[in-house]
């Protein structure tokens, strides 16, 4: 909602990872995931918000100083919804760059001054770069019909022989590295994907207040067949038990990962590929060890948890499509792997 998001750009949760110089607040990655998380505790979909704004925020520190200026230096709440889904088809027209395909997962692109999406110019160049469009001249296709995160308006976006200045391109960094002078501080000089700290906190937040759903269900329901409250039946304490267990050790093990990545950066230490690697396990932990407690909470709690208007349902379905995303897949358990083993990569990003 239009409301919503004004709200939000209004307390400044567009700007925690955008450099001071620019008018953002430059938060450290703990202090900005522990804000993604309290607004996560009251709704998922604003919490997304905080993710849809600041990802590009960040990525600019590799952008030409030329383009941060034009998005930010007039007006620091200038909102790009930025996908790395699918890759557009371009050609280069003398000063300007000609852009076709469709993006999907566009989050926040109706609320959105600039749609991102990465480019392949067709032959002979083949370069790759960041096409930042003005959300004007493109097309919505409203098709984000999902069972969980609906309000994150995660549609797709379809360009047909747009034109843009080269201006508005910038090319695509293989790690995060900082390439004008606006973006000098110690949250920089963390690996890229300390991103981590925008969307990681709403899978724990889900799966905290899952736990917090059964705690009070507990106390007042009698399963069918039963003599006793819930409280009372061991297969609902063990499930309890277990998914706090497992929600509180994923916690801590993201929270811990994400502050020692930030105290090397203040140290001025860059990082190596295995402590980006550890980075990312921790993060694709985070979200992969919620959904087990979240789904550990649906047993515990029977048929109460399976009517759509109740607030467990719908922790359910938010968890199910958090788990699912291309950056903390289960799939890049295996990444992880990979670089830790010295196998061939699967997923480059990891070392961003």
């Amino acid at each position: 909602m239009p409301e919503a998001v004004a709200a939000l750009r209004q307390h400044g949760v567009d700007n925690l990872f955008l450099a001071q110089s620019l008018g953002g607040e430059e938060v450290d990655p703990v202090t900005c995931a522990l804000i993604t998380e309290r607004i996560a505790r009251v709704d998922t979909a604003a919490a997304w918000f905080v993710m849809v704004a600041n990802a590009p925020r960040l990525m600019a520190a590799s952008w030409p100083q030329q383009l941060v200026e034009r998005l930010w230096l007039d007006n620091p709440h200038t909102l790009i919804a930025a996908s790395g889904h699918t890759m557009l088809s371009g050609r280069i027209d003398g000063d300007n760059v000609v852009l076709s395909g469709k993006v999907g997962f566009s989050s926040g692109c109706h609320h959105a001054d600039f749609i991102g999406a990465p480019a392949q110019m067709v032959e002979p160049t083949g370069l790759r770069c960041m096409a930042l469009v003005p959300a004007e001249l493109v097309n919505i296709e409203d098709d984000w019909q999902v069972m969980g995160m609906r309000g994150t308006g995660s549609n797709s976006v379809v360009l047909d022989e747009v034109v843009i200045p080269c201006s508005l391109t910038a090319p695509i960094a293989a790690q995060l590295h900082v390439a004008n002078p606006y973006y000098s501080g110690a949250l920089y000089r963390c690996p890229g994907r300390v991103l981590f700290a925008t969307y990681v906190p709403i899978s724990l937040a889900v799966a905290g207040r899952a736990l917090d759903e059964l705690d009070k269900l507990a106390r007042v329901k009698t399963p069918a067949a039963a003599s006793g409250l819930l409280r009372e039946r061991q297969i609902a304490q063990l499930k309890f038990g277990r998914a706090l267990a497992t929600f509180r050790a994923a916690r801590t093990y993201f929270f811990e990962t994400l502050n020692t990545v930030w105290q090397r950066a203040v140290r001025g230490e860059v990082a190596t590929d295995t402590q980006r690697a550890e980075l990312y396990l921790a993060g694709t932990h985070g979200v992969q060890a919620s959904a087990e407690a979240v789904r550990l909470v649906a047993d515990a709690a029977g048929t109460s948890g399976i009517y759509e208007s109740g607030e467990l349902a719908r922790l359910v379905r938010d968890m199910e499509v958090l788990r699912h995303h291309g950056f903390a897949s289960e799939n890049r358990y295996a990444s992880v792997a990979q670089q830790m083993w010295g196998s061939s990569l699967d997923y480059p990003l990891l070392l961003r």
